[in-house]
């Protein structure tokens, strides 16, 4: 188990690898994974799309029109965050933005169309205030019986009856197909709540079956293609010996989705993701299913290494949900997004182990409301403002408070007569007066945010709540991609990183990796993660010049190779080290890594990694490789002198 634990955590993610400019074709490589046609030089242009969209959607690609994708790149919103690759990419997708070649003109910006005027137009925003965070709750209760039991919940709060058209204004539109409302009650949510009718009632699986096929579902969360394409795979005798094998390409699963597509023309994944697969395939369908079953596969590989630790009985919650959580951050294909989706599906499927009850991290979404809520905006710690502002919810004494409670007492009760047979959904709807948990609050922050946007810009006219926009985001999206690239002229590997509206200019000489461009590249894409991480310009040179003196020369991969992009350092393990995967003939993968200490130097275990890459990927056995890579090592300490044997540290 600790092997595989191990193995999953050394799976490559993160930044792709750069390209020197001077390389187009693996520039086009490196690129073609992230979308088609995102040249760094390319000029956005703003279509008649974008002026129809939403305001906050108009204002943003009319921000973009006429600058190059490097420049937008990072850029500041009007609602105070960065433009990342991820938002170019969707408006590109949906039509808005349309990509020029370099130098184009992009003309005037269309005309949007017109407006119907807010009723309050001109007018102030009301600030938030706890007292309408608690009108807005029963706003959502009332909604939540509406949807779940066809009963009308009365009010007793007038103001909060007053609200309500603008709750529900606020609800109606991320009904039904989009799937974006969450209610109170976060078990009545459309995903959450097929899980419990769907999977974890059901009786022909065993309890480790039901915590696996959660993590099936999740990887798409549509329930008809989970009901139509994938149950019937699973329910044969042969899935459960592995699951894992059913989803590999062109394996029963990927088949049975693709059938399902070309049959219904149904949707893959639900709309409250906003995700553009990588391309992999030619055929865009095929290359969805692709995406699908990949993702599915690396949640399988988690569920595989969560479903132990999830039933050992020594460790605690907390214990469990950190290290189940960083698994779920890791697995390639998913990230934050999916371990905050998944570990809310289990703090559901176990209420007993009380999984979220001592996690107070906030996540952004949260953190503005949390911020608006709090007397002098809170102190800037976010896990001890949630435990303030819970402290202030569950202990306020208003008017609004009390008919919060009330109604939240009346509503859980209909709402366990309606759904007694549904234990999962009887549990989470039994709330301890005035004993509101973290979860919850952290969930009804968002809608209240979401909510506050709604009103801004249905009542009010406005784009969006100033007051609930976000942090500005950190650069962690920012790409080296995208901004390194080849100075013929200076014989230097360049970028510029966006930084507080300013743009901080580096480069790596070619010199001083014995003129080897994409060394150099490399070298570069590590020093523009430091620095957009937060390392200071000197620190960053000072890291430069100390890994360029590990350059050592010798063989190396051809420029076009793909083991460019596969073997890269990762400098934040405790044992800095290269890890990649390779598919045998047999298309099962296994994992491959040289290390720092036994090569001597990142660059040094860079170059062995690569020159190991295309022996495996030649058709080499994993153990002839490691003979040859010992090899290697072993050469690398002779002509250091060393006597030492660095190999037999490096795992295999």
């Amino acid at each position: 188990r600790a092997r595989a634990r191990e193995a999953l955590r050394l799976k490559i993610r993160g930044a792709k690898m750069p390209a020197a400019k001077q390389s187009p074709k693996l520039l086009k490589r490196a690129r073609a994974r992230r979308g088609k046609g995102l040249e760094p030089t390319g000029v956005l242009k703003c279509t008649e799309k974008a002026g129809n969209a939403a305001l906050l959607i108009q204002q943003r690609c009319s921000a973009c029109h006429g600058r190059t994708i490097r420049d937008v790149l990072g850029s500041m919103m009007e609602n105070g965050n960065r433009y990342t690759m991820a938002d170019l990419r969707y408006d590109i997708k949906l039509g808005r933005l349309d990509v020029l070649p370099a130098g184009s003109s992009a003309g005037a910006i269309p005309a949007g169309k017109a407006r119907a005027d807010a009723p309050l137009a001109g007018q102030p925003l009301p600030d938030a205030s706890l007292d309408q965070f608690f009108k807005f709750l029963q706003g959502q209760l009332r909604m939540e019986l509406r949807e779940h039991t066809g009963a009308k919940l009365e009010l007793p709060d007038k103001d909060a009856e007053q609200m309500w058209p603008d709750v529900e204004a606020f609800v109606t539109p991320n009904l039904g197909a989009t799937e974006r409302w969450v209610p109170y009650h976060t078990v009545l949510g459309v995903h959450e709540l097929f899980l419990v009718q769907s999977v974890h009632a059901r009786k022909d699986w065993d309890e480790r079956q039901r915590f696996f096929a959660m993590f099936i579902f999740r990887a798409h969360c549509k329930r008809d293609l989970f009901n139509k394409a994938q149950l019937p795979q699973m329910l044969t005798k042969g899935f459960w010996q592995d699951p894992k094998k059913a989803f590999a390409p062109g394996g029963p699963m990927e088949k049975s989705i693709l059938a399902y597509r070309r049959k219904t023309g149904q949707p893959l994944i639900t709309s409250c993701f906003r995700i553009i697969p990588p391309r992999v395939l030619k055929d865009d369908t095929e290359n969805l299913v692709r995406s699908i079953t990949s993702r599915t596969q690396a949640l399988l590989d988690v569920a595989e290494i969560a479903w132990p630790v999830m039933k050992d009985k020594k460790k605690t919650a907390s214990q469990k949900m950190e290290e189940i959580s960083k698994m779920m951050q890791e697995a390639q294909g998913c990230g934050d997004t999916w371990a905050k989706m998944l570990t809310v599906c289990m703090d559901l499927a176990y209420p007993k182990e009380r999984l979220l009850e001592s996690q107070c991290d906030v996540g952004t979404g949260a953190a503005p409301p949390l911020r608006c809520l709090l007397p002098k905006g809170g102190s800037g710690n976010r896990v001890a403002d949630l435990k303030a502002l819970l402290k202030l919810v569950n202990s306020a004494k208003g008017p609004h408070a009390k008919n919060f409670w009330s109604t939240l007492k009346k509503a859980e009760s209909i709402l366990r007569s309606k759904f007694k047979a549904w234990p999962l959904v009887c549990a989470q709807a039994n709330t301890k007066e005035r004993a509101m948990t973290a979860v919850t609050l952290q969930v009804q922050l968002c809608e209240y945010r979401q909510f506050r946007h709604s009103i801004a810009r249905l009542k009010y006219g406005l784009p969006d709540d100033e007051s609930m926009r976000g942090e500005v985001e950190k650069e962690t999206r920012l790409d080296p991609e995208n901004f390194i690239e080849f100075d013929d002229k200076k014989k230097c590997v360049k970028f510029e990183l966006p930084k507080d509206d300013k743009k901080i200019s580096f480069d790596v000489p070619i010199k001083l990796v014995g003129n080897k461009k994409m060394v150099a590249a490399r070298v570069a894409a590590m020093c523009f993660l430091k620095m957009r991480d937060g390392a200071s310009k000197e620190e960053v040179t000072k890291f430069r010049d100390e890994t360029a003196k590990g350059f050592c020369g010798g063989e190396d991969a051809p420029d076009s190779s793909p083991a460019w992009q596969e073997c890269r350092i990762a400098l934040s393990h405790p044992s800095p080290l290269v890890a990649f995967q390779v598919e045998a003939k047999s298309g099962k993968k296994f994992p491959f890594q040289t290390t720092l200490m036994a090569a001597g130097s990142i660059l040094e275990a860079e170059r062995m990694a690569r020159l190991c890459w295309m022996k495996l990927s030649a058709g080499a056995t994993k153990e002839a490789v490691i003979e040859y890579r010992n090899r290697l090592y072993k050469k690398r300490a002779s002509d250091n002198g060393s006597s030492e044997r660095p190999a037999k540290k490096s795992r295999k």
